[in-house]
């Protein structure tokens, strides 16, 4: 069994990516793939829908394809540019903040509760786990730029 730092990252994150996906399916009726979408909306307000394909590191159809249903269920408002008519600006629903929001709240509750059984200081958990995220971001820039 590998046991290496690099698998037991993506174990974890697919772990925790399944069970965030089965929790909000059970209690929202929504994909985590989709509260994602939203949640990534809410932290960057209205953007165009290339920009939130950027952000969220999905294809442009792709985006297309779950706008389509978010904006059906009334999460999401999706209207022509003023500025450029060929672009779409993509807005969070006051029903898709609600949904984010009680979706965050439920799904940190459950985490919090696996990060106590497991015996592990929230807090200093956290920290870390927001330093490697940044150094990652950091480190994707250089070899970009």
């Amino acid at each position: 069994m590998d046991t290496s730092l690099a698998t037991s990252l993506h174990k974890l994150v697919h772990e925790m990516d399944r069970a965030a996906n089965k929790l909000l399916i059970k209690e929202f009726g929504i994909s985590y793939k989709r509260a994602y979408f939203l949640l990534v909306l809410q932290q960057y307000g209205t953007v165009t829908q290339h920009e939130l394909a950027i952000a969220l590191g999905f294809s442009d159809p792709s985006v297309s394809v779950m706008l389509l249903e978010l904006t059906k269920a009334g999460y999401v408002t999706v209207t022509p540019s003023a500025k450029h008519g060929r672009k779409r600006l993509v807005t969070l629903t006051s029903k898709g903040e609600t949904l984010i929001t009680a979706g965050l709240e439920f799904t940190d509750k459950h985490f919090s509760q696996v990060v106590d059984k497991a015996q592990i200081d929230a807090e200093v958990y956290k920290t870390f786990t927001e330093k490697l995220y940044k150094t990652l971001i950091s480190k994707e820039k250089e070899d970009i730029g």
